[in-house]
């Protein structure tokens, strides 16, 4: 299969463009994903009457949430080798870019699925089922993700999410006006990107991070902020300028990014089972920093909750 890596879809260049939309509503929320992807579109508050989700302007960026499944990050050269085969993937997979089928749904709740096909057999050689929930309790949407291996051997996987965030959150207010609150003082490890390739150098830096985390769009002209061990299960987005913001609730996750583009009105919260690759790398996928090794009928479960004020 050929692959564009400037418009790396494994279907057609209108996929991203599809509006199928699905909608779940409570008493507090109604929520948007759209099969496409199985991506979150929006995450409205009845409460606040606020959108929190960024609402995927193309002249910025035009993804709101992305599923980021087998790989997180990008491979040296697109490239990697599985039994001394060769295989090309785009950043970031391809789930982000394949319809999901809805598998259940009783208005509250949902699941899709992605199953592998010929066509992802292609350019990834393990079978696989991936499952992703979205489940609305009462201010707060849970989003689990189940990979199950289909397989009759090993298969070898990374996963993560990328959902943005508006910010600023209100009118009003500035993308300097918000800061990111750690649950405590935070001392990961930090990892860099190479500009050129987007591959992680090699030797990250210790950090120490204050509970409150001051944004400002100076933090992200070296692209992302990949941290490792992160401690805090509970990481917020707040304002000095107003009562509104979300609490990001999640356990277990290895690493733990944040992203915007310069004057881009949101924010991401990005947590990661893998990462690029580094630049050290020897391409065999099964050697691959922070890969994920699933046996065959096992299954991985992750799991994140956004909570809105």
């Amino acid at each position: 299969m050929n692959i564009n890596f400037e418009n790396p879809y494994l279907v057609d260049k209108d996929f991203l463009f599809q509006k199928k939309m699905i909608t779940l509503e409570n008493d507090q929320l109604q929520v948007q994903i759209k099969t496409a992807g199985a991506e979150l579109t929006k995450i409205y508050s009845k409460q606040t009457q606020l959108d929190y989700l960024w609402n995927g302007d193309e002249k910025f960026w035009k993804r709101h949430a992305p599923i980021l499944f087998p790989i997180v990050g990008k491979l040296k050269e697109h490239t990697y080798f599985v039994n001394h085969q060769k295989y090309h993937l785009p950043q970031h997979g391809f789930a982000r870019d394949n319809e999901f089928n809805v598998v259940s749904n009783n208005g509250n709740k949902i699941t899709f699925e992605l199953n592998y096909s010929d066509k992802t057999l292609e350019i990834y050689p393990y079978k696989f089922k991936l499952h992703v929930s979205y489940t609305l309790i009462e201010n707060s949407i849970k989003i689990k993700y189940q990979v199950k291996n289909e397989d009759d051997k090993a298969i070898y996987f990374s996963i993560g999410a990328h959902p943005a965030f508006s910010c600023p959150i209100t009118s009003e207010t500035s993308f300097s006006d918000y800061y990111i609150e750690f649950e405590t003082p935070e001392t990961p490890l930090q990892y860099s990107l190479n500009k050129t390739n987007g591959l992680r150098t090699i030797n990250p830096t210790e950090q120490s991070l204050d509970k409150i985390f001051k944004l400002n769009y100076e933090l992200f002209e070296d692209d992302a902020l990949i941290y490792k061990n992160i401690s805090s299960k509970k990481i917020a987005l707040k304002s000095n300028k107003h009562e509104h913001g979300l609490n990001f609730l999640s356990s277990d996750w290895e690493y733990f990014a944040f992203w915007t583009k310069k004057d881009a009105p949101f924010i991401c919260f990005e947590p990661w089972m893998g990462a690029a690759d580094l630049e050290t790398t020897n391409q065999d996928f099964t050697q691959k920093d922070s890969i994920i090794k699933l046996d065959v009928d096992k299954e991985l479960e992750k799991e994140y909750m956004i909570e809105l004020f």
